[in-house]
């Protein structure tokens, strides 16, 4: 059976299980409803990387930074799904399960992203260390960065997930990854962050990315990598897709273009 055929019938099932939980027959599927019932949903969960920070035309003044062109909203608009958009800037693995999982459902959440783990490595901080001339309290936030997305988050990631397959069991669940930043150009953005210190900030995003795919292939979740589409798009680039240092927190984050990019990964996971 092919997976379009699998997922077809999934599909269906889901349909029929909504269909049974509300009383009706299979009959009554073909008989106009009081409510649509089989609405399907996609959830988007997760940090500053999915909620758009960076991307402009944020949709509401409440610390999310969630913006209007960020993936998650292309996405539900190109497959027709009603999003519930929780990705909020600043959130952590334990954010994500404290506050981000009420709109799991069984039966009607039909797709869910999760993009999180880079604030829980220090992202932040690592950048900060990084900014300027002292090579040697760069390089120990990056070994810290390290230590912690080897050791640490991927049981923190196993949780999550194994919350999110308990909540939304019918759900197909795409982990979404984070672009490279740097190439090794420098420009007032960069913040003095030199190539050697840059190339080492790119391994720790490989880390992090590979960490990440390997949990999510342990619960059966496809990974969406963007990291090769940023390739040409990075901090100083002639085409940047990432911002650099701009003063606000939107800094070392997607503009639009990069949510654009974002956008073309993530969707053909989503639109079957």
């Amino acid at each position: 059976m092919s997976f379009k055929e699998g997922k077809s019938r999934r599909v269906i099932g889901r349909v029929a299980a909504v269909a049974a939980a509300a009383g009706l027959g299979v009959a009554g599927l073909a008989a106009p409803a009081s409510a649509d019932i089989t609405i399907q949903q996609y959830v988007a969960l997760g940090d500053s990387f999915a909620s758009g920070v960076g991307a402009g035309d944020y949709l509401a003044d409440d610390g999310c930074y969630r913006s209007a062109n960020a993936y998650p909203k292309q996405a539900a608009q190109e497959i027709g799904e009603r999003l519930w958009f929780e990705a909020c800037s600043g959130a952590r693995i334990e954010d994500v399960v404290a506050e981000q999982l009420g709109h799991l459902r069984p039966g009607n959440t039909e797709h869910v992203t999760i993009g999180v783990g880079g604030n829980d490595a220090g992202f932040s901080t690592v950048l900060g260390a990084c900014a300027g001339t002292d090579t040697a309290l760069c390089e120990a936030a990056i070994a810290n960065a390290q230590n912690v997305i080897a050791n640490s988050l991927p049981a923190e990631l196993d949780d999550l997930y194994t919350r999110v397959e308990t909540k939304a069991p019918d759900a197909d669940v795409v982990v979404v990854g984070n672009p490279r930043l740097f190439d090794g150009s420098t420009c007032t953005g960069s913040l003095a962050i030199t190539p050697d210190e840059q190339a080492l900030l790119n391994e720790t995003a490989d880390l992090l990315a590979e960490t990440t795919a390997a949990v999510a292939a342990d619960h059966g979740f496809e990974f969406a990598d963007v990291r090769d589409a940023f390739t040409g798009h990075a901090v100083c680039s002639a085409d940047p897709w990432l911002l650099g240092y701009v003063g606000t927190l939107e800094s070392f984050h997607p503009n639009a273009a990069g949510q654009d990019a974002y956008a073309d990964v993530v969707t053909p996971y989503l639109n079957w």
